[in-house]
């Protein structure tokens, strides 16, 4: 893979190949700016629930558990700075499919909302646009917190998710990854000759990590690892004390995970957070090697070289590190997510390794702005992203929200009110609004081990006015168009308001303008 190079360095380069058409360079494009495709290229995303980037060899994780997703960074773009909107499931991956932020297309945690997603001319989901641009569009999906009820699926003409007839166990809910690739691949085999747009969607990474038996045996024991548990300063006592053992055993007891029954908790100790590091890796295996499969059906139906592919996560997962066990919050390791794209022919140019810190939700204003359609432009005049390769981006930081929920079981100091985070490429910035805020300098301290807030006023002043501005812009609850809201709604637009964020919740605000 090439060096790192700054986005304003990529270069519009000779002709593509494919039905995608050949690039057209746009004589009021700015210096450096990609191109667009002519036609429509098929569309491929491939999400990843709770996948957090440095597990990922790819990444830099000690372990080969990504030789798949090293193929296809070695033919795309790879950014290393990526990051998500929200450490929870339906609100990022809404991010992803809106290029809004959660608190812009409502959801701001899995549950709690008034029914499903639903668009206005403001907040449509990709699906919808590109299925009315003549897409023919399809998902696969494996967990239920992006099944039908949440309305995700709206734009999708084929929809496949896991159903069950009822719950025995936290593994009877979701799918494996080969499943679901299976399942995508004979959808393949029969697609139309129109241009598609497939997302496949997959969820071993989450607990309870039950993985196959054929990718644990491929994890062996590594120094390496033993080092990052020291590194992360994960402490097995704290965590044996902070969690009850119904949430323990969702990570440390594999047996009620896959089961259910009765609890049968091993000691928590380095024997067990060691045990619970391997089964994450053994499950990103699976999870790598779902996407090589899916890879290689596209090259087989010769679809792969002419689509634009895109490979994220919609959050991390905490394992252990800053006294948590699995995702909701916003350190680095539960919103520092994989993003590698790759662009048909040489509209940008590849392989190129990107180290601008980005956010989910650009992914689909660079993915529409390649195309020269009125549907590109829809979505990129809804989105708070940019298109990364336009030659103007600017923006060089990633803003996240702490999920809104209550969890009476959750421990620390970290779950009361609301708490927003900002991503810089030397700072990580917390706004309490109803607490300390919290400044650490990733320079020295990628791990987010000292808050040094009080050394440094002026950047704190400087990033919450970041933060405040951006969480006024274009706010939105669901049911403020007249349906009642739900306790969570209501107290999610009363505590903004409480804290000068919302004017009360007026219809007016919601078309505030970007």
């Amino acid at each position: 893979m090439r060096s790192p190079a700054p986005l304003s360095l990529v270069l519009v380069l000779g002709l593509a190949t494919g039905c995608g058409g050949s690039t057209e360079a746009d004589p009021s494009a700015p210096e450096g700016a990609a191109g667009k495709l002519a036609g429509r290229p098929d569309i491929v995303l491939v999400t990843v629930d709770t996948l957090r980037a440095d597990h990922l060899s790819t990444y830099g994780h000690p372990r080969e558990t990504s030789p798949n997703l090293d193929r296809l960074a070695a033919r795309g773009v790879l950014f290393e700075r990526a990051y998500s909107t929200m450490g929870t499931t339906l609100p990022a991956h809404l991010s992803i499919m809106t290029g809004l932020y959660p608190h812009q297309h409502g959801y701001v945690a899995n549950h709690g909302v008034s029914g499903g997603f639903e668009s206005d001319e403001s907040r449509r989901a990709v699906a919808e646009i590109l299925r009315d641009d003549g897409y023919r569009t399809a998902a696969f999906v494996s967990g239920q917190t992006v099944g039908r009820v949440t309305g995700i699926d709206a734009g999708f003409e084929v929809w496949d998710q896991h159903d069950y007839e009822k719950i025995v166990s936290m593994e009877s809910t979701s799918r494996h990854s080969s499943e679901t690739t299976d399942r995508a691949i004979e959808w393949l085999d029969s697609a139309p000759d129109e241009p598609i747009f497939l997302w496949v969607h997959y969820w071993d990474p989450h607990e309870p990590n039950m993985p196959h038996e054929e990718d644990r045996n491929r994890i062996a024991a590594s120094e390496a690892v033993e080092r990052l548990i020291d590194e992360r300063q994960i402490r097995p006592e704290v965590l044996r004390e902070a969690f009850d053992d119904d949430e323990l055993a969702r990570l440390f007891d594999p047996v009620w995970g896959r089961e259910g029954g009765e609890i049968d908790l091993p000691p928590i100790d380095r024997d067990a957070v060691r045990d619970l590091l391997d089964r994450y890796d053994a499950d990103v295996l699976a999870v790598d090697r779902a996407l090589g499969r899916l890879m290689d059906a596209l090259e087989a139906a010769g679809r792969f070289e002419e689509a634009i592919f895109v490979f994220t996560a919609d959050h991390g997962q905490a394992l252990g590190q800053h006294d948590w066990l699995e995702h909701g919050r916003i350190q680095g390791e539960n919103v520092h997510v994989p993003l590698v794209m790759r662009f048909p022919g040489e509209v940008v140019e590849q392989p190129l390794h990107v180290e601008e810190v980005v956010s989910i939700v650009d992914v689909f204003p660079t993915v529409m702005a390649r195309l020269d359609t009125a549907a590109a432009a829809e979505l990129l005049a809804q989105a708070s992203g940019e298109d990364l390769f336009s030659g103007e981006y600017l923006r060089r930081f990633a803003f996240s929200q702490r999920s809104v929920r209550e969890r009476d079981w959750e421990p620390g100091d970290d779950t009361d009110g609301l708490k927003f985070g900002l991503t810089t490429e030397r700072w990580k910035f917390y706004h309490r609004p109803e607490g300390p805020d919290e400044l650490y300098d990733l320079e020295v301290d990628p791990g987010e081990l000292h808050d040094v807030s009080t050394e440094h006023p002026d950047v704190m002043r400087t990033l919450r006015r970041h933060v405040e501005s951006i969480v006024n812009r274009r706010r939105y609850i669901p049911g403020e168009s007249g349906e009642p809201l739900t306790v969570e709604q209501q107290r999610y637009r009363d505590a903004l308001s409480a804290i000068g964020y919302t004017d009360g919740g007026e219809a007016a605000e919601k078309e505030e303008d970007d």
